[in-house]
């Protein structure tokens, strides 16, 4: 890459002086040219419109009379007129032998501009003029302008110049000379006399100010080098907590490990994470986050024997060293107190609430886990989200299973990420029936995966990996689009499958703002009515402590597209009758552990029967899941539950078999009518 040269000082004026003066003249010489050439370009179009008219009326007589010599006498008359080049009579009329007369004063290759009229005698048409204008006409008045304007310009130009350079060369240049002089002294710690400056401008002052400059630069050497130890603190320890950091740990735990080694013991590395430390930073403020970080720090360090070390690695995670241990009882029991100190509510101050939060801890020990720092902190950091991966607030050792299982998440996101992009993925259709008429009304389109070589999976083995990756968003959109276009080639077929509804991720709803768009477009594109999808949410997903407003949003939004909002598994959530008010759902689904009890439970009776009465109050349809038994079945028809899905109806089944029992029922239908 090309530098600039560096410019002095002196020369940096001078250009400036240059520029800030010409710059503005060369402007100004532009903008005059267009000015005048805006203000020259009417003129000069009158004029020509006047010789132009002139020029008709001196060739209307000999026109009409069609005299030859008449016409060229006008011709030259005309072209007499400066800023003319050509005339040309054309169209004379009537003449028994076509006539043209044309005449031309200029260079052929001079930029010319015609413009045309008719000749009118007595208000008939006896010829056509066409004159031919210089159109350099302009340019030539602009450059006489021009030259003048120029030699106005420059010698304003030259003065402007000589004045700036000796006022700034008399008050900028020679005091900044004086000025390099006492500043090369200023690092000195030798004394040096101090120039004296009788001036009160602002160099003057600057001068004066110069000796006070060295004698502070001198007192801040001192101070700063009394600083070093101290910048190596903070650049060891955490500013917020005053544990140490990575950095220092590290350092720490090479020095414990080579004690380990000598002694042939062991260590234990404990990675701790604080639970869901997000929703404390986003209900209560990142103020509140570092008191919660502060209290835990000190609760930890409190927990610990003297030799043990702890140290924060950044955000909510912290790492415990225990250099001296007996064993793995002895590590199990400490992280249960560190887990028991940490679960203790903790006041907020300011905030006037106390919130209880729990930590996952992973576990790894030295050297059986990790011979070096970054590998002992892997296997820790595996450990501890197998403790989250178990519900939180636990502890877990590491074993080499996880980094097996850890491998075979990693492949399982790739394939189902493959599977996306290569429709390895299917849906198959469960039934929801009318228990009282027996008819189909409708089906749940459920997602499976056809692996190459693991064959039919069922959700279970890959929807958690798709939310941990958040392919979850791209597997929903396929499934609305998948589903929708199925229903529309049932319809196509001449068959009536009813409602079809699809299955919404939590994720999806928080955190993908094109799902409403993408219900409008697939039910658009696929000639769904109003109604005839159904979005199926479970309560967990609906409402969550920290996102309730966020969900309520999108809730909105996908109503206003004409689907149905389904609340699934419904009685195994919050299940809280102002929310049920608030999202008022066009259906709700009684969650099949209610429904595997029947009718033998008393309590499971009961909880059906409220749900009932309650959906049945609120005018919202409730459908039985997991009916498997026709005494289940009966008793959610005395209860007035009639649409109804499960295995006593119809398993999930590919498109095809779906297809085959609709044309069956319709079959039947037909011959009952008949």
């Amino acid at each position: 890459m090309m530098r600039l040269p560096t410019l002095s000082i002196r020369a940096t004026v001078l250009w400036a002086i240059i520029v800030g003066v010409v710059m503005p003249a060369l402007v100004v010489l532009v903008i005059d040219r267009q000015v005048s050439r805006e203000s020259a370009e009417p003129i000069v179009q009158r004029n020509r419109a006047a010789v132009l008219v002139l020029a008709a009326a001196v060739v209307t007589e000999p026109a009409w009379t069609l005299s030859e010599p008449g016409l060229r006498a006008a011709v030259q008359r005309i072209l007499k007129e400066p800023s003319v080049c050509a005339v040309e009579i054309l169209d004379l009329q009537p003449a028994a032998v076509p006539m043209k007369i044309a005449e031309r004063k200029c260079k052929p290759e001079l930029r010319t501009s015609a413009v045309e009229a008719p000749v009118l005698h007595e208000g008939q048409s006896v010829a056509r003029l066409r004159v031919s204008f210089d159109d350099t006409e302009i340019d030539q008045m602009l450059d006489e302008r021009l030259r003048h304007t120029v030699w106005l310009v420059a010698a304003q130009v030259v003065i402007g110049v000589l004045v700036l350079t000796g006022v700034l060369a008399l008050r900028l240049l020679r005091p900044i000379d004086r000025l390099k002089q006492q500043a090369g002294t200023l690092l000195s710690r030798q004394p040096t006399p101090a120039l004296a400056w009788t001036r009160r401008d602002e160099l003057g002052q600057l001068g004066q100010h110069l000796d006070d400059v060295r004698r502070r630069i001198q007192e801040l050497i001192g101070e700063l080098e009394n600083k070093n130890s101290q910048l190596h603190k903070l650049a060891m320890f955490d500013p917020l907590t005053g544990l140490p950091n990575r950095t220092l740990l590290r350092e720490l735990f090479d020095h414990e490990a080579a004690a380990a080694r000598r002694g042939s013991r062991t260590l234990a590395l404990m990675f701790i994470d604080i639970d869901k430390f997000k929703d404390i930073n986003d209900e209560w403020g990142h103020a509140a986050g570092d008191q919660l970080l502060l209290a835990i720090g000190k609760r930890v360090r409190h927990v610990l024997r003297e030799s043990d070390i702890v140290c924060r690695l950044g955000g909510d995670e912290f790492v415990v060293l225990l250099p001296q241990t007996e064993g793995w009882d002895q590590v199990a029991a400490t992280a249960q107190r560190l887990l028991d100190a940490i679960h203790v509510p903790i006041a907020l101050a300011g905030e006037g609430v106390s919130p209880r939060v729990s930590a996952s801890i992973g576990i790894a020990m030295y050297p059986a886990d990790g011979a070096d720092f970054d590998s002992l902190a892997r296997t820790a950091d595996l450990a501890m989200y197998r403790s989250k991966d178990l519900g939180r607030a636990r502890f877990s050792f590491y074993h080499p299973d996880l980094d097996t299982a850890l491998r075979g998440r990693l492949e399982l996101e790739r394939e189902l990420a493959h599977a996306i992009d290569h429709n390895e993925l299917v849906l198959h259709y469960q039934p929801v029936f009318d228990a009282e008429t027996g008819r189909v009304v409708g089906s749940e389109a459920l997602v499976r995966w056809l692996h190459p070589l693991r064959g039919l999976l069922m959700p279970g083995s890959f929807i958690q990996a798709a939310e941990e990756t958040g392919l979850i968003a791209e597997l929903g959109l396929w499934t609305l689009q998948t589903a929708c276009a199925q229903h529309a080639a049932w319809r196509a077929a001449g068959l009536q499958p009813g409602r079809i509804a699809v299955n919404v991720s939590a994720l999806q709803v928080h955190n993908d703002p094109r799902l409403a768009e993408a219900v409008r477009t697939a039910m658009h594109e696929h000639g769904l009515k109003a109604g005839e999808l159904e979005l199926e949410l479970t309560e967990s997903a609906l409402l969550s402590d920290t996102d309730i407003n966020t969900a309520l949003r999108m809730v909105a939004r996908l109503r206003q597209t004409g689907a149905l909002l389904v609340i699934d598994d419904f009685g195994t959530g919050f299940s809280s009758l102002s929310y049920l008010k608030v999202l008022k759902p066009d259906k709700l689904k009684i969650d099949r552990s209610f429904v595997n009890d029947l009718p033998g439970d008393a309590d499971s009776h009961a909880l059906v029967q409220t749900i009932i009465a309650i959906a049945r109050a609120m005018s919202i349809n409730v459908v039985g899941e997991g009916v498997e038994t026709a005494a289940q079945r009966d008793l959610l028809l005395s209860l007035g539950c009639r649409l109804q899905q499960g295995y006593l109806h119809g398993r999930p089944m590919p498109a095809a078999a779906f297809v085959v029992m609709l044309q069956h029922e319709e079959s039947l239908a037909g011959s009952v009518s008949r």
